[in-house]
């Protein structure tokens, strides 16, 4: 059963590119996944079971980064459904059945917020900055934000 969720926005993306999909990830992206994680780490959180990362290739590059600065082996997939046109209900519903006790996603803008949105039941939830990542925490009787970490470069 699910009782942790780290809901993480790809970094920075490069202004040129001849497609979506095909658009990487830029050296500040970079810069900005790193910071983020190395906050989360010197917060002693236990290890994600599982990554799930979108199939374009900005949100591949940034979990290389995050799955490089944790060092250590930890389960991860391509899903088709972290793209950023998903419908959020679906995608909630298959992350709530995995087995994974602590899970991480890396995906995009709009669909990061409006899972978070929901599975919080919070309406003000709007948006992610690049590279943030948001702690959802599952007790049984709900799911609330216990962590939000930005990255804190200009």
């Amino acid at each position: 059963m699910l009782k942790q969720l780290w809901i993480m926005r790809h970094g920075l993306a490069k202004s040129e590119f001849t497609s979506d999909f095909e658009r990487e990830l830029s050296e500040v992206g970079a810069k900005q996944a790193q910071s983020v994680v190395r906050k989360w780490l010197l917060d002693n959180h236990d290890m994600p079971d599982k990554m799930l990362i979108s199939p374009f290739k900005r949100t591949q590059q940034t979990a290389h980064v995050v799955l490089s600065e944790m060092d250590c082996p930890i389960e991860s997939e391509t899903e088709e459904m972290l793209v950023h046109f998903a419908d959020h209900r679906v995608l909630a519903s298959y992350l709530l059945s995995q087995e994974s006790e602590n899970l991480w996603v890396v995906s995009h803008m709009p669909i990061v917020a409006r899972l978070t949105a929901y599975l919080t039941n919070n309406d003000t939830i709007a948006g992610f900055e690049t590279a943030q990542l948001v702690g959802v925490k599952f007790d049984g009787q709900g799911a609330d934000v216990n962590y939000v970490y930005r990255h804190g470069l200009i």
